[in-house]
């Protein structure tokens, strides 16, 4: 349904949690081979299965970034906080209209069931943009025309005269299905086109207490607090420990990892998801973990006790 609402001109989204995303996963590649663009809101849980569905876990980030059957573009957010994720989904639907790709944002139940207090969003600057072709601007239109970014012209059908021809198989230019084996590279080649572009937009993660930190704690999602807390209370305990938090995590922002410091994975999940997409990206030796994986969030103390515990 949201797919059909976006290709019929309309912004779309739609929200689950595991259980229900492993269910839509075959929608992901039909938005991808489209071009359709979608937003998706995963709420974690621990699994598998019904797991425990009234506790928390981060074990989904693989999962979202690998969603779908085939090689195609998309996003993957998880905001830290509510502020954090208002900004994200306006972002998220920005990106996702301008690359015609799907963008998921990871929650989990922590951050669904926590209360916080927020003075004020900015309204004022976050704007909704749009990225549909102009008809005026077009003889020829091809839905999937061969562009140098890979972005082809967006038109939603009855917004003007021209037809909009849409395949979930292969297809050349105008939309119709193909089997030219040489076009189908291109296709594909085009698809992919978009993810460098993407990468460019993906924000730095966030630091705390960086430059001069010699351990460094790496996190993602609505860990953050309990990590910054974390941070502040080991430095008052005479460490010189800092912080990288990633609140956008696909494509894989870039960043130089500094060679001289220590880095540890503090994650809700029993693999260190984060710490993997790190290594086979950047090549990065991970000195220690802390995981939890038990339904409970991460909080200060217990960071506290897994930093302290690697690092004797």
């Amino acid at each position: 349904m949201a797919i059909g609402a976006s290709y019929a001109g309309v912004r779309a989204m739609t929200a689950t949690s595991g259980g229900g995303f492993a269910l839509m996963v075959e929608g992901i590649s039909l938005a991808g081979m489209t071009e359709t663009p979608l937003v998706i809101v995963l709420g974690q849980r621990p699994a598998p299965a019904t797991g425990l569905p009234t506790r928390t876990e981060q074990g989904d980030l693989l999962f979202a970034i690998n969603a779908g059957h085939g090689e195609f573009s998309k996003l993957v957010f998880a905001p830290a906080d509510p502020r954090d994720a208002f900004h994200k989904i306006i972002r998220a639907f920005n990106l996702a209209d301008k690359y015609q790709s799907t963008a998921i944002i990871l929650t989990d139940q922590f951050l669904a069931d926590s209360y916080f207090t927020v003075e004020q969003f900015e309204l004022d600057e976050r704007e909704n943009r749009l990225y549909l072709a102009s008809p005026e601007s077009i003889t020829d239109y091809k839905r999937y025309q061969l562009t140098e970014t890979g972005i082809s012209p967006r038109l939603y059908p009855g917004q003007s005269a021209h037809l909009v021809c849409c395949d979930s198989d292969e297809h050349d230019e105008y939309g119709h299905i193909t089997e030219d084996l040489k076009l189908r590279s291109r296709m594909v080649e085009k698809r992919l086109k978009k993810f460098e572009l993407l990468r460019s937009e993906i924000l730095p993660p966030e630091e705390k207490e960086f430059t001069e930190a010699k351990d460094v704690l790496m996190s993602w999602g609505s860990s953050r607090n309990a990590v910054f807390e974390a941070v502040d209370k080991l430095n008052g305990k005479g460490n010189k420990v800092g912080a990288l938090h990633f609140t956008e995590l696909w494509p894989l922002p870039v960043y130089q990892f500094p060679s001289e410091k220590q880095y540890y994975l503090v994650e809700s999940n029993a693999t260190g998801q984060l710490g993997r997409l790190l290594q086979s990206a950047f090549g990065l030796h991970v000195e220690g973990r802390i995981t939890r994986y038990d339904g409970l969030p991460l909080d200060c103390a217990y960071i506290m006790e897994g930093f302290e515990r690697w690092s004797r």
